[in-house]
Formats: structure tokens, sequence, C-alpha cells
């Protein structure tokens, strides 16, 4: 995750804010994910502005992708 700590509050917003939003739809633990992976593919970004919008943007495209709970019966 994020080393500078405005970052890591930044990114953890994300992530709560991120959570209820998908209630029903994914766990936590995948919102967290998301999260995480999109934060990682931007971590390395010069600008650092950004960031959080670019991170949820990112994270609600990976979260949609994931296949459905019902479709995994």
């Amino acid at each position: 995750m994020p080393e500078d700590s405005r970052e890591t509050a930044v990114v953890r917003e994300v992530t709560e804010r991120l959570k209820p939003a998908y209630t029903g739809r994914r766990t936590a633990q995948e919102v967290e994910a998301a999260v995480g992976e999109a934060y990682n593919h931007l971590r390395d970004r010069p600008v650092r502005d950004f960031v959080p919008v670019l991170v949820e943007r990112r994270a609600r495209r990976i979260l949609a992708d994931l296949p459905d709970p019902g479709e995994m019966d």
C-alpha cells in the first residue's frame, strides 16, 4: 500500500467509500484487493495529485469485471 501517510489515508478513504457501494455484490476483501491492485498500478507515477481519483476509478472497473457471486455456483 502507499508509503506516504497522506496517500495511505486517502486510499483507506477510497476503500471505505467503495465497501458500502458494493455491499451484497462484492466482499470487503474483494474491494480491498481491487483498491490495492489499482493503487499498485499507479504507485510509480510521478504526479500524485490525482492518484485517489484514479485509484477509485480503476478499482470500480476491477470490481465490475469480477464474476457475479451467483455465477460462481
